[in-house]
């Protein structure tokens, strides 16, 4: 183990101390810390939570503001925030019938427009029910009202315009946009790059008209879930951010976006079916932007190979 740890010399060292004093010791001591990762709060919210083997680090988690109606320790929500150059993200948990009211309140304090829900709904142990699927209907809980406005279907995303209200601000009706992906159900079973990327392209467009209406949502990020977050959640949310990359500066860096998100939330990329996903999706993105010729053998080779990178063992 001792071989792969990057070492100076002992000298080398010492004289770097001597000659750097306070402010070296201090600069590492401070690199060190920032380096650190925490779960306090997870640790303190159990009952919150979907899995004990599921944390949520205390960098970069969303901490809920209280008001009036709210206890002053109520601050917890299985979520983390993330902003980056190509997307500003809150990768969550899916809510529990218990963390309902959080999964509202967070939606508001954070000016949430759009939401990306990546698991069909098809059972209510996968995500309690936060939305109504019919036009019209509409969903009350506590001071909270969120009505079903228009509903359509986009190939595998079914589309829907809510209209969410709090009744302690009654003049600040706001809308959200959200799109269901309903094709990736169970996790070794993925869904087709094609289809994965064209969820993607409708999240930008929607993304793109919700911040054109008033400057208030030019800053609010996208939620993502799925059911704990991590898995499909953390894939789309990499894909998304290396295809902006490549959309604007025609350049990737894979493993640095990726080491990056699992910094800041625990599990992202920890299976290799998602891993080889997120790669397949990026290339045949790379292929649509002409940035590869998609008829190249190399091209064919490394499609070929990531589709036989995992066997079902290892999914």
């Amino acid at each position: 183990m001792q071989k792969n740890v990057i070492a100076e010399d002992v000298d080398d060292f010492i004289g770097r101390m001597t000659s750097m004093g306070k402010s070296q010791m201090m600069a590492d001591h401070d690199n060190m810390h920032r380096k650190q990762r925490h779960i306090f709060s997870f640790t303190e919210n159990l009952m919150k939570n979907r899995y004990k083997n599921i944390v949520l680090f205390d960098e970069g988690a969303v901490i809920l503001s209280t008001g009036k109606r709210d206890k002053s320790s109520d601050t917890y929500i299985h979520a983390t925030n993330i902003k980056t150059k190509f997307g500003n993200y809150v990768l969550a948990q899916s809510p529990k019938p218990e963390t309902l009211n959080d999964w509202y309140r967070m939606i508001w304090q954070l000016n949430i427009a759009v939401i990306v829900c990546l698991i069909p709904l098809s059972t209510k142990e996968d995500c309690a029910k936060y939305f109504e699927r019919k036009v019209g209907k509409k969903l009350k809980h506590k001071r909270f009202t969120i009505r079903t406005m228009t509903t359509r279907r986009e190939e595998d995303c079914n589309i829907y315009e809510l209209k969410f209200s709090n009744k302690d601000f009654k003049e600040d009706d706001r809308m959200i946009h959200l799109i269901n992906f309903t094709k990736w159900k169970i996790i070794v079973r993925p869904p087709e790059p094609r289809k994965f990327l064209a969820m993607m392209r409708s999240v930008w467009a929607t993304e793109a008209s919700a911040n054109s209406v008033g400057d208030d949502k030019t800053s609010s990020p996208t939620l993502v879930h799925g059911v704990t977050g991590t898995r499909r959640t953390g894939t789309y949310v990499i894909m998304s951010m290396l295809c902006r990359q490549m959309s604007e500066h025609h350049q990737i860096s894979l493993l640095k976006v990726c080491s990056r998100v699992r910094h800041f939330r625990y599990s992202v990329m920890r299976n290799r079916i998602c891993f080889t996903v997120l790669l397949e999706s990026v290339l045949v993105f790379a292929a649509d932007q002409g940035l590869v010729d998609r008829s190249n053998v190399d091209f064919q080779n490394a499609i070929k190979n990531i589709r036989n990178a995992v066997t079902i063992e290892e999914q």
